[in-house]
């Protein structure tokens, strides 16, 4: 049985979720709960529903089911039990199994998308929580991502039409919301694969992780600080590049990678081949004369955008 609410802070994430949820621009409209039964998604969809009791507002609920799994099937008819005896509307996704995780991820993304168009549900919730948001940011840093990358996953990201997600727990430690599910008696599951060290989550949850927190206790919250840092280093970045582009050249730089972007800044950019160069270079205020550096094949260039484009024809 779910413990009631007595709005005195008995519950405390209830408040926080309810504040962040502000925070992030989420006003009267109605919300998508993506659940797949985990603690996380679980104490998500009870806090939303919670929610809705005291100030009220259109509330589903969706499992996307990509058949990975024997044990899922029970799982999802679970929450859907939850959500029958609260009146939540519960909704389905069949997916058929991907061949890889990214795979996965679009397909689940596009599936959520589309329910929430067809429910007219604009904001859809998902569960991330910091450590999550850790782990994003650690698998950024070893596949050498710039500040875009290693501020980890938005808190506010637009699907288009009119479609956003939403993360209201990127600041929230996973074991709060575990024990807010296991507070309220939430019939959540845990999945064997979340712990396995020969998946690259799996492994930095098991052994990387632990060892990173031995070396400095709160780590991974102050990692999690730094992808707020990268952030705001990030529209930095992007201010100061819109402002040498001209308005000819700024769709060719919106295209540009972060490298070639951090290489017109004058900053590193590893691996900066000739071809990219070019586009690059017209991706430089024709006004900015002063020498640029950029790294080509270990070594490094100097040269101005005018000297590899030409002057600006009239």
């Amino acid at each position: 049985m779910t413990k009631r609410d007595d709005k005195s802070g008995r519950i405390p994430l209830l408040g926080s979720f309810e504040a962040r949820m502000r925070r992030l621009g989420s006003n009267n409209e109605g919300w998508l709960v993506a659940v797949s039964g985990g603690p996380d998604s679980f104490a998500l969809l009870d806090l939303a529903f919670r929610s809705t009791q005291r100030t009220p507002r259109s509330l589903q609920a969706i499992t996307v089911q990509h058949h990975l799994r024997p044990e899922a099937e029970d799982e999802l008819r679970t929450v859907q039990r939850w959500c029958n005896e609260r009146e939540v509307p519960h909704l389905r996704h069949d997916l058929a199994a991907p061949p890889t995780p990214a795979a996965a991820r679009r397909a689940r993304y596009e599936a959520l998308r589309t329910a929430a168009l067809q429910h007219g549900l604009p904001s859809i919730l998902l569960g991330h929580h910091a450590d999550d948001q850790v782990e994003s940011i650690l698998l950024a840093l070893v596949r050498g991502a710039g500040p875009r990358g290693l501020a980890g996953m938005k808190d506010r990201r637009s699907l288009g039409q009119g479609v956003q997600i939403l993360r209201p727990f990127l600041e929230t430690p996973g074991h709060a919301l575990r024990s807010h599910a296991e507070e309220q008696n939430l019939p959540f599951h845990d999945e064997p694969g979340n712990l396995d060290p020969k998946n690259a989550r799996g492994r930095i949850r098991t052994v990387i992780r632990p060892e990173l927190e031995a070396l400095r206790d709160g780590c991974g919250m102050a990692m999690v600080n730094n992808g707020a840092l990268m952030r705001a280093a990030d529209r930095a970045l992007h201010a100061r590049a819109n402002h040498l582009a001209n308005n000819t050249d700024r769709k060719i730089w919106s295209a540009a990678s972060e490298g070639l972007r951090l290489a017109a800044l004058g900053l590193r950019a590893p691996n900066t081949t000739n071809v990219q160069l070019r586009p690059l270079c017209l991706a430089i205020a024709d006004e900015e004369k002063r020498p640029r550096i950029f790294a080509v094949h270990g070594g490094v260039m100097e040269l101005t955008s005018r000297e590899l484009v030409g002057p600006k024809v009239t």
